[in-house]
């Protein structure tokens, strides 16, 4: 590879990383405003399927007794919506390319039966695959206008996976700061 496209590729990676950490730093605060501000306290799940029997069509956020009015650090419920489900798109999408420009890397890992020696990695990846699917389905439910009650359960894994993989990401960066570190002293 000559230097001119190497260095190229290495400014790519900085600056689809530096992204990567930005957009997910919006995201994991914003989805820790949403579930700290607004998550607690809501009614049970047991209390939604009479509304359902009833056939009383109920938003997500009526059905957890959310007001949505409230001001959390400076913004409404549906405010710190849409920042969290902006950066989760982005997110998403820098993830996509992360795991194409890192493909080598992961087939090497699988072919090579190292992935007790990248386990750290692996689950990473798992995660965040389990974390964006619990979280965009919810979204396809809401628009098909299915159970709220199904909904909900996803949120709820979604919720739980999410501050497994806010460990998982740290980590993540941490043991790579050093190179990104490295490639802004150059």
């Amino acid at each position: 590879m000559e230097p001119k496209s190497r260095g190229k590729r290495s400014f790519n990676n900085f600056l689809i990383n530096t992204l990567l950490i930005v957009f997910g730093l919006v995201m994991v605060l914003s989805g820790l405003v949403l579930q700290l501000g607004y998550h607690r306290g809501g009614p049970g799940v047991h209390q939604i399927g009479v509304h359902e029997v009833q056939h009383q069509p109920m938003r997500y956020e009526q059905a957890r007794g959310f007001d949505t009015s409230k001001i959390a650090c400076g913004f409404n419920y549906p405010t710190w919506s849409a920042i969290h489900k902006f950066a989760i798109v982005f997110f998403s999408l820098l993830m996509i390319y992360h795991f194409c420009a890192h493909w080598k890397w992961y087939k090497g890992v699988i072919a090579k039966h190292l992935i007790r020696k990248n386990i750290q990695v692996i689950t990473l990846s798992v995660l965040f695959l389990l974390v964006a699917l619990t979280g965009f389905i919810p979204w396809f439910i809401d628009l098909s206008g299915n159970s709220v009650i199904v909904q909900i359960l996803f949120i709820e894994i979604h919720d739980k996976l999410a501050l497994l993989l806010i460990v998982f990401l740290i980590l993540h960066i941490v043991k790579r700061l050093n190179g990104l570190l490295l490639f802004m002293k150059n």
